[in-house]
């Protein structure tokens, strides 16, 4: 019952967001403009409840969208300068070229698929350490300005929300790579440390985010020298915090992301540098329930080592007596 209570109190808040998202596009652009937004977002809600199927008349509402938002942000951002003087001392810790995972609750309570995740990224870590980050240590890896902390304590700033600014954080102070906690790892991460500028790119893949498949910010990567790079998307995502107590929109870190790249050639060129990789990074969870076929996910993971899951899904580790693809991977990492 409690459950379902603070369910249904998201939802509202979120309507509520929506709402106030709206009108704030209508006043700094138009309604007109406002409303394609809206419509935007019902078009992925479509996409999200027939299996995320990309109609023709989808990707252009949603190309629309980005192109109304991508104005928005020049709005609000127009005339601001990001300052990217970089700090040395962090490199004196001796945690940089990490790997970062973030599991606010602690790693007591951890859905399975979620230790089975960070147990596979530690497989195939290599001299890199993983470090799990949670709401009780992370204060030892960051110091996010008072402003971000009050936001975070009265519940404007929410754990998804912090955790948006935790990543970018992380990297521009001490470089390494970012993983969601729920990616399922098949092969050595090294290959990923050696780019300035790494994440997930799969070109023209859906058109749900503006990055249309040209990063994934799940997954983030920069080196000690190159986190200049977070540095600058640090300060657009502090500014925009500034200025708004709530999502414009839910993928809000993405346009921060698109205008940096747009507006800054360093962060363009370094973008522009990561080549295509993890092409089938979505497809074991489309296969998650079914049964495990070894031919199968031999052809996954030929071009793939990063396979994004989700701790919000129903698993199960057989189907009529047969393992399950799930059942193999918690079977894998025992």
């Amino acid at each position: 019952m409690e459950k379902n209570k603070r369910g249904l109190k998201r939802i509202i808040k979120r309507i509520k967001e929506e709402f106030k998202a709206s009108r704030e596009i209508a006043k700094k652009l138009t309604f007109r403009k406002a409303f394609a937004t809206f419509i935007g977002k019902l078009d992925i809600q479509i996409m999200v409840h027939n299996g995320r199927k990309e109609y023709k008349w989808i990707k252009k509402q949603l190309l629309h969208k980005h192109q109304i938002m991508n104005e928005f942000f020049d709005k609000i951002f127009n005339g601001f300068i990001p300052n990217i003087e970089q700090k040395n001392e962090d490199k004196n810790l001796n945690i940089s070229n990490n790997i970062w995972i973030c599991w606010w609750q602690g790693t007591k309570d951890m859905p399975e698929i979620v230790k089975t995740c960070i147990h596979s990224i530690k497989k195939n870590s290599g001299k890199h350490n993983v470090i799990i980050i949670t709401e009780e240590n992370y204060k030892n890896y960051v110091q996010f300005p008072d402003w971000v902390e009050e936001k975070f304590k009265n519940g404007i700033i929410s754990k998804t929300h912090l955790s948006d600014i935790l990543r970018i954080e992380l990297l521009s102070r001490y470089g390494g790579i970012w993983l969601d906690s729920t990616f399922y790892c098949t092969g050595n991460l090294e290959k990923y440390f050696t780019l300035p500028v790494w994440s997930i790119k799969r070109p023209d893949y859906r058109h749900t985010s503006v990055a249309c498949g040209e990063f994934a910010n799940y997954s983030f990567g920069c080196n000690y020298e190159t986190r200049y790079v977070f540095s600058i998307i640090k300060e657009y995502l502090y500014e925009y915090w500034k200025l708004y107590d709530y999502m414009i929109d839910y993928l809000f870190l993405d346009y921060i992301i698109v205008y940096a790249i747009n507006h800054n050639e360093i962060v363009k060129q370094k973008f522009e540098e990561i080549k295509p990789n993890n092409p089938e990074c979505d497809e074991l969870l489309k296969i998650i329930n079914k049964e495990y076929n070894e031919e199968v996910f031999r052809n996954l993971i030929k071009e793939t080592d990063l396979f994004k899951l989700s701790w919000k899904c129903t698993t199960n580790k057989d189907i009529n007596r047969k393992q399950t693809f799930y059942g193999k991977l918690i079977e894998r990492e025992k």
